[in-house]
């Protein structure tokens, strides 16, 4: 067929044969109840490559969800999280923000029927603990003031108020990582004097000490480099990482009497004549998130002590 017989036959085509022909659309089958997923789209603060099969093993033993998970590398930087079951997704959502090798995960839920390049990773939540308001002042509409003031405010902790005196107050917010943390408040009285109010951040992972700008620290800030700001200057610091919690225990430290074991005990440099030998017992415990005490270590170490 030559180009003139082609054409004139692509001539002749009408518009309604154009629009009427094909194929019929296959029938969309229902998926099976084991592909639904409940997924989380997330990528750490870092410029890092990060090791995926390292860190979905460290996730998933720190998460720990009941009925399972699947992590898919989507690409160096960016990671699909998901969960059989809608309640393991949402506590890990509630109880982040989440980190690995101390680099803040920010991750978002992916809504159903939405596509993984429309979900925005651009903020992270954060417990932050507000240090110094005055009791008379802490009430649930000043504490969301303070949450608007930080980030955008979510949820305050509901043993904020009511029972005994407290030396801060939590209030949960949500924190844009492209600007800086905010580090205080200030509060103005009726008498015209002033205060400031702290602010204390709970699994606060790598910052700049300099900007205040999640996912890098002083050494690798162009503002630093830029301007040339020396350390004593910087107007961030560690301080804004608050404590953990729950302190540890020295399980026995209330019945140990070190100045009687210490002076058993000397160093073998030292002149006399041929001691005897001293008995010591080290034994190391953990304790259990439910209180159950292990031993994890239980050594008898010899030395020699001086005649008196």
């Amino acid at each position: 067929m030559d180009a003139r017989s082609l054409e004139q036959q692509c001539a002749a085509l009408s518009l309604t044969e154009e629009e009427t022909g094909g194929f019929a659309a296959p029938e969309l089958l229902p998926a099976p109840d084991d592909a639904i997923r409940y997924n989380l789209v997330g990528r750490f603060l870092t410029d890092r490559l990060i090791k995926a099969d390292h860190m979905q093993q460290v996730m998933a033993a720190v998460w720990r969800p009941v009925m399972g998970m699947v992590v898919v590398a989507l690409a160096d930087d960016l990671f699909l999280f998901q969960f059989p079951h809608p309640r393991d997704m949402q506590r890990i959502i509630d109880d982040g923000p989440w980190s690995f090798d101390n680099q803040l995960l920010v991750c978002e839920q992916v809504p159903p029927g939405t596509s993984l390049e429309d979900v925005t990773l651009d903020s992270i939540p954060f417990w932050v603990q507000v240090h110094g308001l005055p009791a008379i002042h802490a009430t649930q509409e000043f504490v969301t003031k303070i949450g608007d003031y930080i980030g955008t405010f979510i949820a305050a902790d509901p043993f904020n108020f009511g029972g005994l005196w407290k030396s801060y107050y939590r209030v949960r917010v949500r924190m844009p990582i492209a600007t800086p943390l905010k580090r205080r408040m200030k509060l103005l009285r009726r008498d015209g004097s002033s205060q400031w109010i702290l602010f204390r951040y709970e699994r606060l992972g790598t910052f700049c000490y300099c900007c205040g700008i999640l996912g890098h620290s002083e050494k690798f800030c162009r503002v630093v480099y830029n301007q040339g700001i020396l350390p004593e200057a910087f107007p961030f610091g560690a301080w804004l990482r608050a404590g953990p919690r729950r302190q540890p225990r020295q399980i026995g430290a209330r019945w140990l009497l070190p100045s009687l074991t210490q002076s058993a005990v000397v160093s073998d440099s030292q002149e006399g004549g041929p001691p005897p030998a001293a008995l010591v017992a080290m034994v190391v415990y953990r304790v259990n998130s439910n209180g159950d005490v292990r031993t994890l270590l239980r050594r008898r170490i010899h030395r020699r002590t001086m005649y008196t």
